[in-house]
């Protein structure tokens, strides 16, 4: 189980940089990095959603254990769901 946490927050993190980075960098302006932003992005959409599913169901059980190592997935998804919607682009096209 613990395992499954760690693999779970490092993909929680990663997900959360991902939104951070189409927020702050303009992606179009490198080819490359557009390129790989539009194959990424159903993936990414997807995993958003699911991952605190995923977390909510191993948080549930470990019998609603208030560890930080289970209930920060949870969070940060949250936060990556927050920024994903509400977070505006801060660059100027």
């Amino acid at each position: 189980m613990e395992k499954q946490n760690k693999i779970l927050l490092y993909i929680s993190c990663f997900i959360l940089a991902y939104w951070f980075m189409t927020k702050l960098v303009n992606l179009y302006d490198y080819a490359v990095i557009g390129a790989i932003y539009e194959l990424t992005a159903i993936i990414i959409v997807i995993s958003t959603f699911l991952m605190p599913i995923l977390a909510l169901i191993f948080w549930i059980k470990s019998k609603f254990s208030t560890n930080i190592k289970i209930l920060s997935p949870i969070i940060i998804s949250i936060i990556s769901i927050l920024i994903m919607i509400y977070f505006p682009f801060l660059y100027d096209n």
